[in-house]
C-alpha cells in the first residue's frame, strides 16, 4: 500500500441509527486532521514522566478514579465517563474533548478525581498531566447503577462487553505488520471527541484520531450498550509509508503457551 492511500471501513448494524449533536462536530473534520498528519512527518506522542512509566502494575492498579467525579454525572445522560490515569503500560496521554450543543471543549485533567496509594506519589503527579483514556458506564441492569461496558485505553485498544459479560478480547483500531520479521508497528489513538448524549438516550458517539509511523486515521464509533453491546465503526486511513500487512478490525489477546510450545513447569492447562 502506498503513502496517502485511503480506506473506508464500515460496519452497518441494522437498527443502530444515531442522531448526533447537529453542527457541533462532523466526521469530515476528524478525517481532515488525519490526512494532515499523514502528509507530515510522524511525531510520537510525548511520554509521561519516568516515575509514572516505571510504576509497578500493582502500584498503578492502586490508583483509583472516584466514580463521583465521572463526566456527565450531574446531567440527565444515562452515560457517564470515568477517566484512566497514565502510568505503567500507559506511557503517554491522549487529548479528550467533550462535544455538546455549545460546541467542542477540552476535558481538563483533574488530579483530585483520583485516589493514590501514596501521598508522595500524589504530590509528584503534575497538575496538567492528562488522561491515558476513558471508560464508559451505563445502567446495564434494571436499576440506576452505572456499569463499565466500554474502555478506550492504551495504543489503539478498545474493549466492550454486554450485560452480564466479563472483559476479554480487545479490539484495535488497526494492526500493522503483525507477526512479520520486520516487526510490528503499534499506532495509537492520540485524541478523542465524546458527544454528550441527550437525556434518556440509549446511544452515544465517540470520534478518535489515530496516528503511527506509517498510518494516520479518523474513526467514528456509534455505540449502543445492552444485553449485546453494538459498536458501529467507520474509519478512513491515510498511509505515510508502505505497509505489507495491514489488519483491519483486528481482535487481540495474550498468548502464553499451547500445543506448539513447551508447557511451563507446574502448569496443568493444555494452553493459556
Amino acid at each position: 500500500m502506498h503513502s496517502g492511500k485511503r480506506w473506508l471501513i464500515g460496519l452497518i448494524l441494522p437498527g443502530l441509527l444515531y442522531a448526533h449533536v447537529a453542527g457541533a462536530l462532523e466526521f469530515r473534520e476528524i478525517v481532515d486532521k488525519a490526512k494532515a498528519r499523514a502528509e507530515g512527518e510522524y511525531q510520537p506522542p510525548p511520554l509521561v514522566p519516568g516515575f509514572l512509566r516505571n510504576l509497578s502494575y500493582r502500584t498503578y492498579q492502586s490508583i483509583r478514579f472516584n466514580p463521583q467525579a465521572s463526566l456527565w454525572r450531574d446531567g440527565r445522560s444515562r452515560f457517564q465517563v470515568m477517566m484512566v490515569p497514565p502510568g505503567s503500560y500507559y506511557t503517554h496521554t491522549v487529548k479528550l474533548n467533550e462535544v455538546d450543543a455549545d460546541g467542542v471543549k477540552p476535558i481538563p485533567f483533574d488530579k483530585s478525581g483520583f485516589s493514590f496509594p501514596d501521598p508522595e506519589l500524589a504530590k509528584r503527579v503534575p497538575a496538567d498531566l492528562g488522561y491515558a483514556g476513558f471508560k464508559l458506564t451505563y445502567p446495564m441492569g434494571s436499576g440506576d447503577e452505572q456499569n463499565q461496558f466500554l474502555v478506550f485505553a492504551g495504543a489503539s485498544y478498545f474493549r466492550g462487553v454486554g450485560a452480564d459479560n466479563h472483559f476479554g478480547l480487545s479490539a484495535r483500531g488497526i494492526a500493522i505488520d503483525t507477526g512479520l520479521p520486520s516487526g510490528e508497528e503499534v499506532p495509537s489513538f492520540v485524541e478523542f471527541w465524546l458527544e454528550r448524549p441527550g437525556g434518556g438516550s440509549e446511544r452515544m458517539r465517540v470520534y478518535g484520531l489515530l496516528d503511527g509511523p506509517s498510518v494516520a486515521g479518523a474513526y467514528r464509533f456509534d455505540i449502543q450498550p445492552g444485553e449485546t453491546t453494538r459498536i458501529d465503526v467507520t474509519a478512513e486511513l491515510f498511509y505515510r509509508n508502505p505497509v505489507d500487512q495491514p489488519g483491519l478490525a483486528p481482535l487481540t489477546s495474550m498468548f502464553y503457551y499451547g500445543e506448539n510450545t513447551a508447557r511451563p513447569r507446574g502448569e496443568w492447562r493444555p494452553q493459556v
